[in-house]
């Protein structure tokens, strides 16, 4: 396998071809945030949030980025931060925030990446948009879906279709009215739940079992 020498936040650092700087980067502990990339799944690049800087202050989406021989990568600027601070907030102001009572408190990506933004939900309440919260789907026998906590990453659409095969979910509606849906047919659903273990935050909740 050729290898690939680069930097990351002066770090030096040996890649095999073909990988990107996002999975590179993960593999030699150095966090980018993350929502919507999974390793067994192709990289969207739809969260935005991977983004770094390479070389003359260029950001790129590091999820979709294949390392280059030379390259220099900075996963921290001014720049950086600005651009992924306004994306987060953007999320937490149309998200469920009552952290506390959430399943997936402490397991949470989007909390770890609050965290290394140094971003407070006391702060950002103020900022929350006003509206009632959406009732849960729970027509799935095997799982609910809470589309307050979603960050419609599309990991769950992109499980069940290419892991799976069996397209059970996919998304409906546009803009701020998007949301994942189940198709009529429940008997299509596996009960894999690979959705729900792969969901990086707490919008897909298991049903419980007495």
């Amino acid at each position: 396998m050729e290898k690939i020498a680069l930097t990351i936040d002066g770090l030096n650092i040996v890649a095999d071809k073909g990988m990107t700087v996002l999975e590179t980067a993960l593999r030699n502990g150095i966090y980018i945030p993350h929502l919507c990339y999974h390793p067994d799944l192709k990289p969207s690049g739809v969260c935005r949030l991977c983004l770094v800087e390479v070389g003359d202050e260029q950001l790129v989406t590091s999820c979709r980025m294949k390392v280059e021989q030379g390259m220099v990568i900075k996963t921290k600027s001014p720049e950086v931060d600005k651009v992924r601070r306004a994306i987060v907030e953007l999320l937490i102001a149309d998200h469920h925030t009552d952290c506390r009572n959430c399943p997936s408190s402490g397991q949470c990506e989007l909390q770890r990446i609050m965290a290394s933004l140094h971003i407070s939900v006391k702060r950002m309440r103020p900022l929350k948009w006003a509206r009632e919260e959406l009732p849960r789907d729970t027509s799935n026998p095997f799982f609910d879906y809470d589309p307050n906590k979603c960050v419609l990453c599309g990991i769950c659409v992109q499980t069940c279709e290419v892991v799976q095969g069996t397209s059970s979910l996919y998304f409906v509606g546009r803009g701020y009215g998007t949301k994942v849906a189940f198709f009529a047919n429940k008997s299509r659903c596996e009960s894999c739940r690979q959705c729900v273990a792969r969901c990086p935050v707490g919008a897909l909740i298991p049903k419980t079992v007495r």
